[in-house]
């Protein structure tokens, strides 16, 4: 079924360099196949208007239908959907919030330039009042979507999240790796890497100008893979607003419910 959208500012094709046609705030647009690429996916939509294709960044337009809220759960390197999906759909039962809140836990591409892709698609189809959460390499994706997106209508919440994977991965390069939870074999590429450092590089650059009020970071006390200094003083230096918790536990995070607990107002 195809969804619409409601502009929420003006676009102005003189204004912005993205746009080829001038539409009025209030305007009702609908999403369309981004079949020539016109807006990276994981900024933004592609509509028809006046028989015209335009892409639109997200903080330009708001859902113009009924949605449910949406946690895009995003797991880390070499990993799988598994015991956070299961941890947090059944708190969503235990708090009967089963059919209010949906859960998308994709198995993500192992290239991260599909995984951004695959990432960008989720975002479209099921944008409106939705929840990132991302874990480890999954926590890098989260951060990339803040970057990538100023709208408040995505609330990012990054658990113990790789800050430069293209450093800390460095060492797979070339290796062969085993997926235990898929039984998966694959090969960790020298390409993948510097996918990595690329989106790095954008994220950095991009997060210096989120000035929005849904950027969450959920820190174990004794993680055992990650260092989380770099990251927080970059938050500091550049004033980037954010809110932290911390929890005692490792880097597979056992403490999910707890997370949830933390965030439930505003899930709820």
């Amino acid at each position: 079924m195809s969804k619409s959208f409601t502009t929420i500012k003006l676009i102005n094709s003189k204004e912005h360099s993205w746009a080829n046609v001038t539409i009025p705030i209030g305007t009702v647009v609908e999403q369309i196949p981004d079949t020539k690429n016109l807006i990276n996916p994981i900024k933004g939509i592609t509509v028809e208007f006046n028989n015209e294709i335009i892409g639109i960044p997200y903080e330009f337009i708001t859902p113009n239908y009924e949605f449910k809220t949406t946690i895009l759960l995003l797991h880390g390197f070499n990993s799988a959907p598994g015991n956070k999906e299961n941890s947090i759909k059944q708190w969503l039962e235990d708090n009967r919030l089963s059919n209010e809140i949906i859960v998308v836990a994709p198995q993500l591409n192992y290239n991260p330039n599909e995984a951004i892709k695959q990432i960008g698609k989720l975002i479209q189809d099921n944008y409106g009042n939705l929840f990132v959460i991302g874990t480890s390499l999954g926590g890098f994706y989260a951060n990339y979507v803040r970057a990538m997106n100023p709208t408040d209508a995505i609330k990012v919440h990054s658990i113990n999240p790789s800050w430069s994977p293209s450093i800390s991965l460095k060492k797979e390069v070339n290796q062969q790796q085993k997926n235990y939870k898929t039984e998966e074999n694959w090969n960790f590429t020298e390409a993948y890497l510097n996918y990595l450092g690329s989106f790095e590089k954008k994220c950095k650059e991009e997060l210096k100008n989120y000035k929005g009020t849904h950027f969450t970071f959920h820190l174990a006390n004794s993680d055992e893979l990650l260092s989380f200094e770099e990251m927080l003083e970059y938050l500091k230096e550049n004033k980037i607003p954010n809110k932290q918790f911390y929890y005692d536990t490792d880097h597979r995070f056992g403490t999910v419910v707890e997370m949830l607990e933390n965030i439930k107002s505003e899930l709820v």
